[in-house]
């Protein structure tokens, strides 16, 4: 199939927004083919060779290797909050300018929104001791994976299937939750979604380096990957399955995490980390007198329970309200700034419980943690404050909306053709301080 039409040109007819890549590997692979960073590191219109970097970022070494020869544009800007800071560390590996324009339309203006609210949470973050709020986190998630595997240890003993199906609840919350350590500095909690038969890996590629920088748009894994089981974009080309029917989407939630083992499988792209989903079965196979059968039938039952679990979480959370943009509908800018593209796609939801139990493993605040997915989800409530004021100095909406309006609110995305028109919905949207 031919690569996908986007509101922004200059995305219409690239490799990486072809139907046919259906892994993480190629979408990365073809980033490397267009971005101009010639095998080095682009950020904004330089080039940077960060070889020596690689086992020294704070960040941990998997981040930069997987990014060498794409634009990290955003991806600089979003993770470090000092970026003057990390600006004064690049100097010492910069190479030369590049020689053709950003393929990204997206904007770091000094006096735009994105760099006056980071700068502002910058402040605010600086008389915390974020250590404390840190270790909330990994309690909430160590506490999750560890009811798991005690269901797992029961339902090894008793052969009751309905644990089978807990567990898979609770282990869907659990990696919602895990997915917080994804975003940060390498860590061993990160692989707690390898349980699940995710690759931390893949979703740092899909999830970090494609959902949350080009969220919504033709470079969003999570918007393609699915097609044409799912098409979240406003185009005539939605097959009617989707477009008529989109309350039977979730027909294929529980497939959707396998089916990532599957292709991961078939391509070659497995590593060590994937012995980790042989967790669950030899628990049930060694803590209990369980069968062979009844090993792979119990585990089936974990595994499809948290892919569906997991994927309802992560589709309800903020992105696929109707009102919210999807690549294909009108923008009134080609060029705009990258934390005005989070709001504009995401969803304001209003939290009914401020427990971090609740938050951190349903997706909750998660306009915030799109603008500074770097922090750990225990800070993201301090920058509340900061941020509502910052929108409203620019004229950006916060009106909450509901968990079940924003529920409700995906199917009627799927069933939707027509293109939403910022010049008539979004008139109050200002780009710059000084508009």
């Amino acid at each position: 199939m031919a690569p996908r039409t986007s509101s922004w040109p200059v995305w219409s007819g690239i490799l990486s927004t072809d139907n046919n890549i259906k892994s993480a590997d190629d979408w990365i692979e073809a980033r490397r083919q267009e971005d101009g960073a010639d095998e080095l590191w682009r950020i904004h219109d330089g080039l940077y060779n960060l070889e020596q970097w690689i086992p020294k970022h704070p960040g941990g070494s998997q981040w930069l290797e997987i990014t060498k020869g794409t634009d990290i544009t955003e991806l600089f800007e979003s993770y470090h909050i000092n970026s003057n800071a990390a600006t004064a560390v690049m100097h010492k590996f910069y190479v030369r300018p590049t020689e053709s324009p950003r393929k990204s339309p997206f904007t770091f203006k000094p006096d735009g929104f994105y760099n006056v609210l980071k700068s502002r949470v910058a402040k605010k973050l600086s008389s915390v001791d974020s250590d404390n709020y840190h270790i909330k986190s990994m309690l909430v998630v160590d506490t999750y994976y560890l009811f798991a595997l005690v269901l797992c240890v029961g339902m090894a003993q008793t052969e009751n299937f309905f644990l089978a199906l807990l567990t898979g609840i609770v282990l869907a919350l659990g990696t919602v939750a895990s997915h917080n350590f994804t975003h940060l500095k390498d860590n061993w909690r990160m692989y707690y979604v390898q349980l699940v038969l995710l690759s931390v890996r893949e979703w740092r590629i899909s999830h970090v380096l494609s959902h949350h920088i080009y969220t919504n748009t033709v470079q969003d894994l999570e918007m393609s990957l699915l097609y044409p089981f799912i098409h979240w974009f406003p185009t005539t080309d939605k097959p009617f399955t989707v477009r008529l029917f989109p309350y039977l989407t979730p027909i294929i939630y529980p497939f959707i995490i396998p089916g990532q083992l599957v292709i991961r499988t078939f391509k070659c792209n497995n590593n060590k980390a994937d012995l980790l989903m042989f967790v669950i079965p030899a628990i049930l196979m060694f803590c209990g007198q369980m069968t062979i059968s009844s090993v792979i039938i119990a585990w089936l039952v974990v595994v499809l329970t948290s892919s569906f679990m997991f994927t309802f979480i992560g589709f309800s959370a903020s992105h696929h309200f109707p009102d919210n943009f999807h690549d294909g509908d009108y923008v009134s800018d080609e060029s705009i700034d990258w934390g005005i593209h989070q709001i504009n796609t995401s969803a304001e939801r209003n939290e009914p419980i401020n427990n971090i139990f609740i938050t951190i493993a349903t997706f909750g605040d998660h306009t915030l943690h799109h603008l500074f997915p770097a922090l750990d989800h225990s800070l993201i409530p301090l920058l509340k404050d900061t941020f509502e004021d910052t929108c409203k100095e620019f004229g950006l909406d916060l009106t909450p909306k509901s968990c079940t309006t924003i529920m409700r609110g995906q199917f009627k995305q799927l069933s939707r053709v027509t293109p939403n028109n910022p010049k008539k919905d979004r008139t109050d949207i200002k780009l710059d301080n000084n508009i």
